[in-house]
C-alpha cells in the first residue's frame, strides 16, 4: 500500500494537538485536596512513556481504507487495544495506592469493557466475523502493524506485572496509561470521521474523547506527583 504524508500528517497533527491539551492543569484536583507532601519522584518518573510509533502507522494504514475494509481492520485493532488497557486497569485495581488512580482504572474498566462488547458483537452483526477473522482479512501491512503494536502492549503489560505495589505502581501504571490512550485515538480517527455505520462512528468519537479526558487527569496527576 502507498502510504500518503498528507493523511499520516493529518493523524500525528490531531493527536499531537490532544496531547498539548492535556498538559494544561485539570480535574484530579477536584478528586480530593492535593497532598501537603507529595511523593518524591525523579523527572522521568513525572512523564508519560512514548506512544508507539506502531499507532501511528496503523492510523496511516486505516487513512488509506474505506468502507467494510475501514471497519473491519479498525475492529480487529481496537478490540485488542481495549483488552490490554482492561488488562493494566484490573492490575491498577489489585496493586494500586491512590483511591483517584483506582478510581480512573475502574472506570477505564467499565467504559471500555462496554466498547469491547459492543465492537465484538457488530464484527458479528454486521460481517459474521470473530475478532481473529477480522484480522485474518486485514490488509498485509495493517496486521504488520497491528502486531507490531500488540508486542508493545504485552511488554507494557508485563513490564506492569513486575512492578511493586503501592504508589511505585500508580506511577507506573499511569505512565503507561497516557500512551495507550493516545495511541486508541490515532487509531480511532478514521473510524470517527469515515466509518460506514453511524454507530461506529459515535463510538469512536465518545472513546477519543473519553481518552482524552483521562489523559488529562493522568497528567495532572504525574505533575503533581513530580
Amino acid at each position: 500500500m502507498t502510504k500518503n504524508p498528507m493523511r499520516r500528517g493529518g493523524a500525528v497533527a490531531a493527536v499531537a494537538t490532544v496531547l498539548s491539551l492535556a498538559l494544561a492543569p485539570a480535574s484530579f484536583a477536584a478528586g480530593g485536596p492535593v497532598p501537603e507532601r507529595p511523593v518524591t519522584t525523579t523527572s522521568q518518573d513525572s512523564q508519560p512513556l512514548p506512544t508507539s510509533p506502531a499507532a501511528y502507522e496503523l492510523g496511516e494504514e486505516l487513512a488509506g481504507l474505506s468502507g467494510r475494509q475501514l471497519e473491519v481492520s479498525f475492529l480487529a485493532a481496537i478490540i485488542p487495544h481495549h483488552r490490554n488497557a482492561l488488562a493494566m486497569a484490573k492490575l491498577e485495581r489489585e496493586h494500586g495506592a491512590d483511591p483517584r488512580v483506582r478510581d480512573r482504572a475502574g472506570n477505564i474498566i467499565s467504559g471500555q469493557q462496554h466498547q469491547l462488547d459492543r465492537f465484538t458483537r457488530w464484527l458479528r452483526d454486521w460481517y459474521g466475523l470473530t475478532p481473529q477473522q477480522a484480522r485474518d482479512q486485514a490488509p498485509a501491512e495493517v496486521r504488520e502493524e497491528m502486531a507490531e503494536m500488540d508486542k508493545e502492549m504485552r511488554q507494557r503489560v508485563d513490564e506492569l506485572r513486575r512492578t511493586p505495589a503501592g504508589k511505585h505502581f500508580d506511577t507506573a501504571f499511569v505512565r503507561r496509561m497516557i500512551p495507550h490512550h493516545s495511541a486508541g485515538i490515532a487509531l480511532s480517527l478514521e473510524a470517527q470521521s469515515r466509518a460506514v455505520h453511524d454507530r461506529l462512528r459515535e463510538a469512536a468519537s465518545t472513546g477519543i474523547t473519553a481518552q482524552q479526558a483521562e489523559i488529562e487527569d493522568f497528567r495532572d496527576w504525574l505533575a503533581r506527583r513530580g
